[in-house]
């Protein structure tokens, strides 16, 4: 998947009508795609019994987006935005050669692909997905309208840019400290308390401007998405059945960062048209109340059966 999807991003080079595009851009996430639910599962591997500890393989993927997206700023302000498709192939180049080191495992599940699709049609994965496709649905205002929002506050670049490193270290600070939550917080609790905080910060995005208010609210994002992140990564694993971990990972990731994030932008960005992102944040907080209500009621409930 590595070497095809570093092949197919080869394309944008001479993509230059939207449809060429949108064609290289379908092709590549097919193959992109089930890379990160690979490593999900490969890291819940390594870790073993220990999975509590997730968060600290997960952080280094936060240091390196601060790193990468700090550099390459940087460097835009001297070359083309089209340098940003050569800095992309490099990198993919470099992950092709470093996933060639991965070893293989040590086995290879012999389960048929619709056995293992059926595994996953029970009550407790069905509800487990469709309360965070809700709660990625929530996001959707905040991940494409909030830089805009700041700045038709208002707000600087440079304010704006403050507003998302803060949000990053905060969620740095939870996974570092992941084993440490997750020794005090069932993964059930860990979500609904991530959840409950989702409906306060869109609720309070939506209604406070202030400067140092939205601040505080980006620190929030430890909880929105840092825990929430982990938490379900977890959660996904402990339903998933041996041999099906990465089919488990690969259904999480397409139904939340997948359809979820989707849906979220065609939403607010609907609503963002038409009555402005104050109202997009508060339906943003009713998608998570409607995730987190129905993951404690039908969640919890089929636990306890």
């Amino acid at each position: 998947c590595n070497i095809i999807s570093t092949f197919i991003w080869g394309f944008y080079f001479f993509a230059e009508s939207f449809w060429a595009v949108f064609l290289v851009t379908a092709c590549y996430g097919v193959f992109y795609a089930p890379i990160i639910a690979f490593l999900e599962a490969f890291s819940m591997d390594l870790l073993g019994s220990v999975t509590c500890g997730y968060g600290r393989i997960r952080v280094w993927g936060s240091i390196a987006f601060i790193v990468v997206v700090t550099m390459v700023g940087w460097i835009l302000g001297w070359l083309p935005i089209k340098a940003i498709l050569v800095f992309i192939l490099t990198g993919s180049v470099l992950l092709s050669l470093a996933g060639l080191k991965i070893p293989a495992a040590a086995g290879t599940s012999k389960t048929p692909f619709w056995k293992s699709i059926k595994a996953f049609m029970n009550q407790r994965v069905l509800v487990f997905l469709f309360c965070a496709f809700l709660m990625l649905v929530g996001h959707g205002a905040y991940y494409g309208f909030f830089s805009i929002y700041l700045e038709r506050q208002g707000f600087s670049s440079s304010f704006i840019g403050i507003a998302w490193a803060l949000a990053i270290i905060a969620e740095i600070v939870v996974m570092v400290n992941s084993k440490r939550i997750f020794k005090y917080l069932s993964l059930e609790k860990a979500l609904v308390a991530a959840f409950i905080i989702a409906i306060f910060r869109w609720v309070l995005l939506g209604t406070l401007r202030s400067w140092y208010a939205i601040l505080m609210l980006q620190v929030l994002h430890a909880g929105t998405y840092a825990m929430f992140h982990m938490a379900s990564i977890l959660y996904m694993d402990r339903l998933s059945p041996d041999g099906a971990k990465t089919l488990g990972q690969s259904i999480n990731n397409a139904v939340t960062y997948g359809l979820g994030l989707m849906a979220g932008f065609f939403i607010s960005g609907f609503m963002y048209e038409r009555a402005g992102a104050q109202f997009s944040f508060l339906v943003s907080a009713l998608f998570a109340l409607a995730g987190g209500g129905i993951f404690v009621v039908f969640g919890f409930m089929d636990r306890k059966k």
